[in-house]
C-alpha cells in the first residue's frame, strides 16, 4: 500500500506545479457529491481548486471521511454572495479562475447579478458548468434533486430491480451524483479547451436526471420506435443479476456463498465454455459452427444456462475462477472488501493509499484513480477545514486584516478547526471515528 507523506495543509500561493492539469485554475460553488466531485478530480490531475461555501451552511459532507477522501489537494473559503462584500470576493475568484462549477438553484446567480454574461465581461475565456437535478430550464427546474432523484426521472431505477415483477431498485452509492460529477468534469475541460484555442469561454448545463437517461443504452429508441412498456405490467429487463436476454452471460451462485460473472458468449469463449460445463462442442449436434451462444428463450439457451448454473454451485468461486480464466473465457467473482483490500490487482495499481486527514489522522482509502505516464497525479494535501484559506485567499485578493476580521464579526466568513469540525458534525457520537479516544485526543477535542 503506498503511504502519501503528504502536508495537512498547503498555503495557496504556492501549490505545487505536477500532473496534466497544472496550472489550470477551478473555482467551485457547490456542495455534496454532484458538483464538488468534478473539482476532486480534477485537483488530483494537478488543478488547483479553490473551493467555496456559505459560512453559515456548511456542506453536509463536510467532516465525514467522505470529505476527506473526495477533497484532498483543495483550498477552501467561505462566500456569501448575498452580501455586497461577498459578491466583490466573487467577481475575484472569476477573475482568478479558468473554470467555475456551481450547483446552486438555477437563476440564483442570475438574481445575484451574477450572470454568466457578468462572469463573462470580468473574465471572458471562463469555462462555466451549472450542475442541477433538472436542469437550467424547463418546467422541473426548479424542483430540489439528490441522487436518487436522477436515478428515478432518468429511467435507470425502471431498468433494475430484482425480479420483473420487483419494484424499481436505486443503485448505490450515489450513481447519478457521481455519474453527473464525471460529465461536469469533461464539460468544464472542454469549455477550457474552446477557450484555449477560440479565445471564449462557454457555459454548460449539466442535468443529474439527464445524465442518468443517457445511459439507457438502445432501450429508449425501443420503447419509443417498437414498443412503449405499459405501466403497472411486469418489466421484463428487471433481472436482478441475471441477463434478461442472453443464455450464460450474468452472475451464477457458487457453492461458497458467493457469485461471480461468467460470460460464455462470443465465438471464442463459446468453442471452449460448451464443453466444459458439458453443453458439447460447437459444430456438433444441434451447436452449429461458429456458434456464439444463444439466447435465453431458445431451447438450447435454456439448456446452457441450467448448465451453467449447476456447473458454478457445484464449486467456489475461486475454483471457478481459475477454470475460466485458464480457458479465456471473461469472468468475475463479486469482490468483498476483504477481497479488494488483499488483492494484488488492487495492490499494483495502489488503489488503495494512505494518506494524513486534518480531522482524522492517518487514513486509508480510494487512490488516484487517473494514471498518466509523464505527467502523474498527485496527493499533495490533506482536504481543507471549513474555510481555513479565507484570510490569505482574501488577503491576495486585496483586503486587509480589519476587512476580513470585519467580515468574521459580521458573520461573512466562517473557519472551523479540526476540533470544531468534530463538534460541529458529532463525529464522535456518530461513530466516525474509529479510534475516538486516540483521535480526539489528537485534535483537543
Amino acid at each position: 500500500m503506498k503511504v502519501f507523506n503528504n502536508p495537512l495543509s498547503q498555503k495557496f500561493a504556492e501549490y505545487p506545479q505536477f500532473g496534466v492539469l497544472k496550472g489550470v485554475k477551478v473555482f467551485v460553488t457547490a456542495t455534496n457529491i454532484a458538483g464538488p466531485f468534478a473539482g476532486s478530480l480534477m485537483a488530483e490531475m494537478g488543478a488547483q481548486v479553490l473551493r467555496a461555501e456559505a459560512p453559515n451552511i456548511a456542506c453536509t459532507t463536510r467532516g465525514t471521511t467522505s470529505c476527506a477522501q473526495l477533497h484532498r489537494n483543495e483550498y477552501s473559503i467561505t462566500l456569501n454572495t448575498a452580501t455586497k462584500r461577498g459578491q466583490e470576493l466573487f467577481k475575484k475568484a472569476i477573475a482568478w479562475a479558468d473554470i467555475w462549477i456551481e450547483a446552486g438553484r438555477p437563476g440564483g446567480y442570475d438574481k445575484r447579478g451574477l450572470s454568466d454574461d457578468v462572469c463573462w465581461e470580468i473574465n471572458p475565456k471562463l469555462s462555466i458548468v451549472h450542475v442541477s437535478g433538472y436542469g437550467q430550464f424547463g418546467p422541473y427546474k426548479n424542483k430540489a434533486s439528490y441522487d436518487v432523484s436522477g436515478q428515478a426521472m432518468g429511467g435507470y431505477m425502471y431498468m433494475n430491480g430484482v425480479s420483473p415483477t420487483s419494484g424499481p431498485l436505486k443503485v448505490n452509492p450515489y450513481l447519478s451524483d457521481y455519474v453527473t460529477a464525471y460529465n461536469a468534469c469533461i464539460c468544464a475541460l472542454a469549455g477550457h479547451i474552446h477557450a484555449l484555442k477560440w479565445g471564449e469561454g462557454d457555459s454548460a448545463d449539466v442535468a443529474q436526471y439527464d445524465n442518468m437517461f443517457r445511459l439507457l443504452d438502445n432501450y429508449p429508441s425501443v420503447w419509443f420506435n417498437k414498443e412503449m412498456p405499459k405501466n403497472g405490467e411486469p418489466v421484463k429487463i428487471r433481472t436482478g443479476n441475471k441477463h434478461d436476454m442472453s443464455a450464460c452471460f450474468s452472475f451464477y451462485d457458487t457453492a461458497d456463498g458467493g457469485a461471480i460473472f461468467v460470460a460464455i458468449v462470443g465465438q471464442g469463449p463459446v468453442e471452449r465454455g460448451f464443453p466444459i460445463i458439458g453443453m458439447g462442442k460447437v459444430g456438433e449436434g444441434d451447436i452449429p459452427p461458429k456458434c456464439t451462444g444463444f439466447p435465453l428463450f431458445d431451447p438450447r439457451g435454456a439448456k446452457a444456462e441450467k448448465l451453467l448454473e449447476e456447473f458454478c454451485a457445484q464449486r467456489t468461486a475461486k475454483e471457478l475462477e481459475e477454470i475460466f480464466e485458464a480457458a479465456g473465457i471473461p469472468c468475475q467473482r463479486a469482490y468483498t472488501p476483504q477481497d479488494i483490500y488483499e488483492d494484488p490487482q488492487f495492490e499494483a495499481r495502489e488503489n488503495i493509499v494512505e494518506w494524513e486527514d486534518q480531522v482524522f489522522g492517518p487514513m486509508k482509502g480510494i487512490g488516484i484513480t487517473n494514471i498518466f505516464k509523464k505527467n502523474p497525479s498527485d496527493i499533495v494535501c490533506a482536504a481543507p477545514l471549513f474555510g481555513e484559506h479565507n484570510r490569505e485567499v482574501f488577503a491576495m485578493w486585496g483586503l486587509s486584516e480589519e476587512e476580513i476580521d470585519d467580515m468574521y464579526a459580521k458573520g461573512e466568513a466562517a473557519q472551523w478547526s479540526p476540533a470544531d469540525t468534530a463538534r460541529n458534525k458529532m463525529l464522535k457520537e456518530w461513530g466516525y471515528f474509529w479510534d475516538p479516544d486516540r483521535q480526539c485526543a489528537r485534535i483537543g477535542l
